[in-house]
């Protein structure tokens, strides 16, 4: 490394006058109510501060930071923020590469451009109130990238890099009475940008709150309460460590949920342990949680009080297991980015409440800070809901990892582990920490072994964490990402894993796929830092991991990637990567969240929802009426719910009632009686339990539902109804009309052009009936050509998009039939084989469309039709599995019943433009107008189909939602089957074989009938 010009470009300078992390508790008054974040002794510096922005270092403000600097011409901004969001520079999006402003060649690293690197300049002026008068000041800055220096009244403070945690300041000799002035330059880029690559928007700014602390000149500068259990899991073992400010003795006291356990003269250090008997535990399920408040006396005068809130737990791996207080747990976990969506890495407060609501209620129980430590309230509502936390460090140099960054190299080693660091001195007392990571792919090297050392020593109760660990030394876990099948069997059958060719040609360039002895498998368990990657209309055969989670104790869980999408708002528009004119960029990778930026969930939610569910019933007896209901919790009888039984015939409901579950104990199942009639006629009749909170609480509402389950009970056919009446054709040149009754068909130039139930025509000839084998291509069918969306188009799956485009007629016969007119029609579609099409009208008006598809090589994205609807016919109805969209690969969290939607609410909005809306394992479909009047979809068999404003032509072009035009009539498209939607790997469909469509022949049909208004 040549000789850096400045601070920010040497990775052995990352810290200046920066106070060693702790604990953030805040000082109070003896009497004072605790409320966090708030205190007479805290006064916060958020709000409008001065700002001037500039793209390059030559040049800066001399004296920016003197008091009597002139800034009357600089902006003004707000604080916390990202300047990006404000207007100034430009939002980057990139999922592994490092920014073009930072260089990648290995012999240059760090380097970083003078000329396009950008600096914000902060000023603000603040005055101390009277309380904070003969006190130590501590100036905090919550989180500033990358690189930040201080001034306090024209003197320089301080420096910080590790963007993701606290830098502090001592500046009690720089106050002044009266008005002070607090300047900062924060660096977009420095060598800390090579350690802070991570999946997601690349800001920069001060972003976490800033604030004074105003300390007594002896305080408790550091409380760290070290819980657990003991080896009966019954008592609660407290060992506190209380590090004071300075040497002076004073008398401390320190009481646990106001009990007085110590009370004595202390200076310097203080370590107590107490043993709490019978202690209420911790967990997910029971975020059961301690005050710890400690108070200092001088001249028996209270000079300070802190508090913090703790909780009893106790990690641990024994063998091949992970558990918590003795119960093997299994991580139902989510990634998450604090994300805002219009403000960036500012999130507000009430997003935090927002997020964990919707992950409670979706049966959430784990969460991974992906891939760095969040702001603090994170984990205070974490401890207070009951989160497994897996607490990450901000390290990841995915677009070097592999060129020694950090890996053994020693420029980097001091700073990845005062990352490690400050992390835990903040986080290791909060109850929600389970796990500790050492970052995100950031390679392998000696540098972690040196994190992880410093991580035990300052706590050693919970596992580490590295999935880019290749020797398995310094991760307690077998982590992996996006395992394939194939990796999956082996890892829940012990079995080693080579790495193939193909997965080291991976390796260099995004992955981890690393060799994996039997033995590991004796002493780690398997855990899935990242799995069942749901970017857009993805999270396919999600229920088959979790199956394997439940099956082998040794398979541990995993998180979801991942929680949010990470879409800008701005001008009413959702913007992704290259939307900015930035340059390269990975477009709208940025979007793999199972809820939209703005926290609308997408359909894969209440996949999780119900997969995650600690509650299931099994083995119906339909004779005796009896169901096994499992309660899969560790730690909590069923007593909070209750069940809610239905009994439906062909979808209306015929008898109902409730069940206790309580005495229902965890890890347990209890054979209940659902009292239905068993007095089945012919209809489908379907049994729903569904189970339900009995109580509110500030996460759900009473009567909320939890999961459900579902069982058919009968299913008998009736009779067809005889028709009657008569079928007449009537031909003129190219128009030919088939009237049965009040219905005609009619057919002109070989095309159905329209069907006249006696109310007008359903149809509009804009899209006339046809074979349908495209579907705009979701991101996993995309595939590799999502980072060059310019090229999509050589993707071979267009080929169906050009089939289904040039299919013509190829034959149109038309003849009577044993009382019925048939129209046989044969297609000629390119890259398809067969095709053909009868339509026959029945004498009862009623209208049946087969179709056998057939293709004899490529594999197909859906066999179906898809034809123009009159735009008056808007208002759904259906029978089948809903009310979300559904795939033949995610369809687990939607139940069969009966549902209605209008169309505008019908389709699903992904963030980009896609196959969407899709519903599966219908039995009837009714589209009517206002008044009632329309038509009906049935079949023997059940059928997909979805309907949208938009063509699949238009829904395949746009990049945004906003670039939507609406047709002048509704695309209906009604499917044997569409393929899987996937989701193993990012933005690869890698479809299990049951979702899969090869090639071969598809048939199918249905029967379209009237629907009039009253009846």
């Amino acid at each position: 490394m040549k000789k850096p010009l400045h601070k920010w470009e040497n990775p052995l300078f990352f810290r200046e006058n920066k106070l060693d992390g702790h604990n953030l508790a805040l000082p109070y008054g003896a009497r004072d109510k605790v409320v966090y974040g708030e205190s007479k002794y805290k006064m916060s510096l958020n709000g409008e501060w001065k700002f001037k922005w500039q793209m390059g270092v030559a040049n800066q403000p001399q004296d920016f930071f003197c008091p009597d600097f002139n800034d009357g011409e600089w902006d003004s901004v707000s604080v916390p923020s990202v300047w990006q969001m404000q207007g100034y520079g430009k939002p980057i999006y990139l999922c592994s590469s490092m920014p073009p402003q930072v260089s990648t060649v290995e012999s240059q690293i760090p380097k970083i451009s003078h000329e396009k690197n950008e600096i914000g300049f902060y000023r603000r002026k603040f005055t101390l109130p009277e309380s904070f008068d003969g006190r130590r000041i501590i100036l905090h800055f919550g989180a500033a990238k990358s690189a930040l220096y201080v001034y306090v009244n024209g003197k320089y403070v301080g420096y910080s890099q590790g963007s993701m945690t606290p830098a502090e300041f001592d500046i009690t000799d720089m106050i002044c009475e009266g008005e002070n002035t607090l300047a900062a330059k924060v660096m977009r880029f420095s060598d800390a940008t090579y350690l802070e690559n991570q999946d997601m928007w690349q800001f920069s700014g001060i972003y976490r709150e800033v604030y004074l602390v105003a300390e007594p000149e002896t305080t408790v500068e550091d409380i760290y309460a070290r819980t657990t259990l003991d080896d009966g899991y019954t008592d609660g073992i407290l060992d506190l460590t209380l590090s004071f400010s300075t040497g002076k003795e004073v008398t401390c006291k320190v009481s646990l949920d106001k009990k007085e356990i110590f009370k004595g003269k202390a200076g310097g250090e203080l370590k107590i342990s107490h043993i709490v008997k019978n202690c209420r535990r911790w967990s997910a399920e029971t975020p059961e949680l301690y005050t710890l408040t400690v108070n200092l006396y001088e001249d028996s005068r209270c000079t300070v009080k802190k508090e913090i809130r703790i909780g009893f737990k106790r990690v641990e791996i024994k063998g091949n297991v992970y558990y918590v207080n003795g119960q093997k747990v299994i991580i139902k976990g989510v990634n998450r980015h604090d994300y805002d969506p219009d403000h960036g890495w500012a999130v507000p407060r009430e997003r935090y409440y927002q997020d964990l609501y919707l992950m409670k209620q979706a049966n959430i129980n784990a969460i991974r800070t992906s891939h760095y430590p969040d702001d603090p309230f994170f984990y205070e509502l974490c401890d207070e809901l009951g989160f497994y936390v897996m607490d990450e460090c901000d390290v990841e140099s995915h677009g070097v990892r592999r060129k020694n960054v950090p890996g053994d190299n020693p420029l980097w080693t001091s700073a990845v582990i005062d990352r490690a660091e400050m992390m835990v001195l903040r986080d290791r007392s909060h109850a929600c920490i389970c796990f500790w990571s050492l970052g995100n792919e950031a390679g392998d090297g000696t540098n972690f072994a040196e994190m992880k050392k410093a991580i035990l020593k300052l706590c050693d109760l919970y596992p580490i964490h590295y999935e880019g660990d290749f020797d398995l030394t310094k991760s307690d876990f077998i982590s992996r990402m996006y395992p394939m099948e194939n990796v999956v069997d082996k890892l829940v059958h012990k079995e080693a894993i080579t790495a193939t060719l193909f997965d080291n040609i991976a390796n260099a360039l995004a992955a981890d796929n690393k060799d994996v002895p039997k033995s590991a498998f004796d002493d780690h368990p398997v855990i899935y830092c990242e799995y069942a990657h749901s970017m857009e209309n993805s999270l396919g055969n999600f229920k088959e991991y979790v199956d394997d989670f439940e099956k082998y104790d040794h398979m541990t869980g995993g998180f979801i990637w991942d929680f949010v999408d990470q879409a800008i708002h701005k001008d009413g528009k959702w913007l992704y990567g290259g939307d900015f004119n930035e340059g390269w960029s990975s477009f709208y990778f940025c979007a793999n969240g199972i809820i939209a930026a703005d926290r609308t969930p997408h359909p894969a939610y209440y996949e999780v929802k119900q997969v995650y569910s600690n509650i299931s019933a099994e083995e119906l007896d339909v004779e005796r009426k009896r169901v096994r209901i499992k309660n899969k919790n560790y730690f909590v009888p069923l007593d909070y719910c209750c069940l809610e039984w239905t009994v439906t015939r062909d979808g209306v409901p015929t008898e109902s009632g409730k069940i206790s579950l309580d005495g229902i104990a965890p890890q347990t199942a209890k054979t209940v009686t659902i009292p239905y009639s068993a007095d089945f006629k012919t209809g489908e009749y379907i049994l729903t339990l569904s189970y339900r909170y009995k109580t509110a609480n500030e996460w759900h509402k009473s009567g909320d539902e939890i999961s459900f389950n579902q069982f058919t009970l009968s299913n008998e056919k009736a009779d067809p109804k005889p028709r009657e009446g008569m079928v007449k054709i009537l031909s003129k040149g190219s128009v030919h009309r088939i009237v049965a009754g009040s219905t005609t068909v009619t057919f002109k130039d070989k095309k159905l052009y329209g069907i006249d139930f006696g109310k007008g025509n359903i149809l509009d000839n804009s899209l006339f009936l046809r074979p349908n084998f495209f579907r705009p291509l979701t991101d996993n069918d995309t595939n590799y050509f999502n980072f060059a969306p310019m090229f999509k188009r050589l993707n071979p799956l267009y080929l169906w998009d050009i089939t289904s485009r040039a299919v013509t007629v190829k034959s149109f016969v038309i003849f009577p039939f044993c009382g019925s007119c048939i129209v046989n029609i044969h297609w000629f579609a390119p890259f398809a084989g067969h095709v053909e099409t009868d339509i026959i009208v029945n004498s009862d008006g009623s209208v049946n469309i087969g179709q056998n598809m057939n293709s004899p090589i490529l594999p197909m994205l859906r066999a179906g039709v898809r034809l123009g609807i009159s735009k008056e016919f808007k208002n759904i109805k259906w029978y089948g599995r809903g009310p979300e969209e559904t795939y033949c690969d995610r369809k687990t969290g939607q139940r069969i019943a009966r549902f209605e939607s209008g169309i505008d609410e019908f389709s699903h909005r992904y963030m980009r433009p896609q196959e969407n809306g899709n519903r599966t394992d219908e039995r009837l479909l009714e589209i009517t107008d206002d008044i009632g009047n329309g038509f009906s979809v049935s079949s023997d068999f059940p059928f997909e189909f979805s309907m949208h404003s938009y063509s699949q032509e238009k829904i395949e072009k746009a990049m945004h939602n906003h670039e939507l035009t609406k047709d002048e009539y509704y695309s209906l498209c009604i499917d044997a089957k569409q393929r899987g939607v996937g989701g193993d790997m990012p933005g690869t469909a890698c479809l299990h074989e049951p979702y899969k469509m090869h090639s071969g022949n598809y048939s199918f049909a249905f029967c379209i009938r009237g629907v009039k208004a009253g009846e």
